[in-house]
């Protein structure tokens, strides 16, 4: 049976127009709630992008890009939380704050800086009066930080993606991403620290041959004067319009610029899989701390490193994900479009015992519909995927699960159909009556969906919560915790400057 709703701007206005029966679509109530407990609002309008909860202690560590300040909650109560404490990290112009981690045992957090241009570092600091407690230069642009279980080895992925531009030449070029291995000693200061480099991986069979057609969007300082332009005139003729010009070129690729996006949106092209653009994105460290999942999301690959010898040991190519979708912004929503999207992950994380690793495939480049190659995928699974860790085999994927689900419960972001739907971004796992799930936070759609992964090869949605609120969300970080045995997850939802509790309780039949 397909899936049909017209919408016109008065019908949009009627909820229950929105209502639709169908088989196809997964229960999001059969076995399991998700259900939102507690608001919290820093006080600011954005910029809320990662948490992690410390569970030996039940506080958090919260970033907030936009101010460069770290928030410490108490979520004891997950009704009612709290913050007993906020630290700005005192950043100078062009730096960045892009994530944090609560140490698993230690009155210690973790940030990273991103220093644009500049290599990034790593400040560990107390979690009780913000002071600075040791530090470290890392690769360019650290982009996520997380802790092993024990807490002796601490990742970073530097991803790297800054390019800057050489106007005599006109060439674009861009630091190569990297992956920093910390140890720490049992206060939580810097033992060790190697910085590890990401080979050229065309050669890798798993890996997919881009033919073309593929493409980022970056800001980029084109024209050298301090700023992000929004609109610019790029051929000085005058005037300003949505004309793509010819900027210059990466790799003797050509780069492209639109007026009307001006420097926020500068086209670099994705055809060859150089060191410049494997840019790390995440990190899943193993539960016995003996291996490390990196996902490259323009790659389209995830990086094994063998945490004992400290090396990078494979690649996985992590392929397309195949299933029917509503692919066309154009007032139907219709899950009957074929689609064969490569799932470009963002959030990965490893089940309890390590059996697998799990992918958010949010999708990250952009597809030019005239260049495309015949048969060349596009962008972003739009799905969660389950992978074999130790072959890196995929098992299975939710398949449009995700979207359809968003669409049971009227938030499915049609508006989105023809980019990457509702964007699974960051995800974490739960272990719930002894059955590994996963949560994974829904970017355009502001919600949270579960997943059991009873069955790896047959992932199933079976429960979604939504983010409070009419404004727009975008739930960026998430986290889980326990409360006297009861299950949490907790989202940092960057656009709208709050952060969500959510409780996971089973749906006991009357």
């Amino acid at each position: 049976m397909k899936l049909s709703l017209k919408i016109s701007p008065l019908i949009k206005l009627l909820p229950f127009l929105c209502l639709v029966a169908c088989a196809s679509i997964p229960s999001p109530t059969a076995n399991w709630h998700v259900d939102a407990v507690s608001l919290y609002d820093s006080g600011h309008d954005k910029g809320t992008e990662i948490i992690g909860v410390q569970q030996t202690t039940l506080r958090a560590v919260l970033s907030n890009f936009d101010t460069g300040e770290v928030d410490v909650l108490d979520v004891s109560k997950p009704t009612h939380l709290k913050r007993t404490a906020r630290f700005n990290l005192g950043l100078t112009k062009g730096e960045e704050l892009t994530s944090v981690a609560f140490h698993p045992t230690l009155d210690v957090f973790a940030a990273v800086i991103d220093a644009g241009n500049s290599p990034g570092r790593l400040e560990m600091r107390s979690a009780s009066t913000g002071a600075v407690l040791d530090r470290l230069t890392v690769g360019f642009g650290p982009d996520a930080v997380v802790f092993s279980g024990d807490g002796s080895v601490l990742m970073i992925a530097n991803e790297g993606e800054d390019f800057l531009f050489e106007p005599l030449n006109k060439q674009f070029f861009s630091p190569e991403g990297s992956i920093s291995l910390v140890r720490l000693s049992k206060t939580g200061h810097i033992n060790s620290h190697k910085n590890l480099e990401l080979a050229d991986v065309i050669n890798h069979q798993t890996i997919v041959i881009n033919q073309g057609g593929r493409f980022m969007e970056r800001e980029i300082d084109w024209n050298g004067d301090g700023k992000i332009s929004k609109k610019i005139d790029f051929n000085g003729d005058g005037v300003i319009d949505k004309k793509k010009v010819l900027l210059g070129y990466f790799e003797g690729r050509d780069v492209f610029g639109t007026e009307t996006s001006g420097e926020k949106k500068i086209l670099i092209p994705v055809k060859t899989h150089s060191p410049a653009l494997l840019e790390p994105e995440y990190i899943a460290i193993s539960p016995d701390a003996s291996k490390a999942y990196v996902t490259l999301q323009e790659d389209d690959a995830v990086a094994v490193v063998d945490l004992r010898t400290e090396q990078v040991i494979s690649y996985y190519g992590l392929g397309a994900s195949q299933h029917k979708t509503d692919s066309h912004y154009d007032g139907w929503v219709k899950f009957d479009q074929a689609l064969t999207g490569l799932r470009e992950p963002d959030g990965i994380t490893t089940v309890a015992d390590g059996r697998y690793f799990v992918t958010a495939d949010e999708g990250d480049t952009d597809s030019d519909s005239a260049s495309l190659a015949d048969n060349q995928p596009t962008s972003g699974g739009r799905s969660v995927s389950v992978f074999d860790a130790a072959t890196g085999t995929l098992l299975g994927d939710t398949g449009n699960q995700l979207d359809e689900t968003a669409f049971a419960n009227k938030i499915y972001p049609e508006r989105r159909s023809s980019k990457k739907g509702s964007e699974p971004e960051m995800l974490v796992a739960v272990e719930l009556d002894g059955i590994p799930h996963v949560a994974v936070g829904m970017e355009r759609a502001g919600a949270v969906e579960l997943i059991s992964l009873a069955d790896p090869r047959h992932p199933k949605v079976v429960a979604l919560g939504k983010i409070a609120g009419d404004e727009n969300k975008s739930p960026e970080g998430i986290a889980h915790f326990e409360v006297a045995g009861e299950h949490y997850v907790i989202t940092a939802n960057e656009m709208s400057g709050t952060v969500e509790c959510f409780k996971i309780s089973r749906h006991r039949a009357e």
